[in-house]
């Protein structure tokens, strides 16, 4: 009794069947030069998996007729599909008979059509593992923002206020004393009438 083989699908997208299979796995280990002349390590970071595959579609399915049976249009139909899922730049789940890959991105992908292949296709696609992130929002703790031994608020600076007042302030004590001087000097001409015209008058 033959071995019932699993599907082999793109997005849900079934193939016929899966010609060849490559998974490539590789890793980049950064370096760091030293003062004593060499460079050193401290980490491996792992790059996301790549799949290169080879794929056989027809009208009439030679792996799945009694799932799809025939058709004249199935090879038009799942052509447009895998390139508006390329177009789209859409994440994939891709099934083969080995594993199952999730959030998957389409690299590159080739549509064969020839004179031996008749009305079906052999398409060559390429993918690549996408690592999606998370957004986290951070609270920070309003102490955080104080500043000082009594965690009171900073404050702003105006150096433009500041400059008014010293400028008032300064044009105030001169005129302040320019008044002085000039009230002194009006009472001791007052006194010197007075005090000559009572001498001449021999009152004093």
């Amino acid at each position: 009794m033959g071995r019932r083989l699993k599907p082999v699908s793109i997005a849900g997208i079934e193939f016929d069947a899966l010609l060849e299979e490559t998974k490539s796995m590789s890793a980049t280990i950064p370096t760091y030069p030293v003062e004593d002349g060499f460079p050193v390590s401290d980490t491996i970071i792992l790059d996301p998996i790549s799949l290169q595959m080879t794929l056989y579609l027809t009208n009439t399915p030679i792996t799945w007729l009694y799932r799809h049976g025939s058709s004249t249009d199935r090879v038009r139909r799942i052509c447009d599909r895998i390139e508006e899922l390329w177009l789209d730049k859409e994440l994939v789940k891709i099934v083969t008979p080995d594993a199952i890959y999730k959030s998957m991105g389409i690299t590159s992908l080739t549509i064969k059509k020839s004179k031996d292949l008749g009305y079906a296709r052999e398409i060559s696609l390429s993918a690549q593992k996408v690592r999606v992130t998370e957004r986290r929002t951070v609270l920070i703790p309003a102490y955080i923002l104080k500043s000082g031994e009594t965690q009171a608020n900073a404050g702003t600076a105006s150096t433009s206020t500041s400059s008014a007042k010293s400028d008032t302030s300064a044009g105030s004590s001169s005129g302040s004393t320019k008044g002085n001087t000039g009230g002194t000097s009006a009472a001791k001409k007052s006194q010197s009438i007075l005090y000559g015209a009572a001498s001449g008058l021999k009152l004093i």
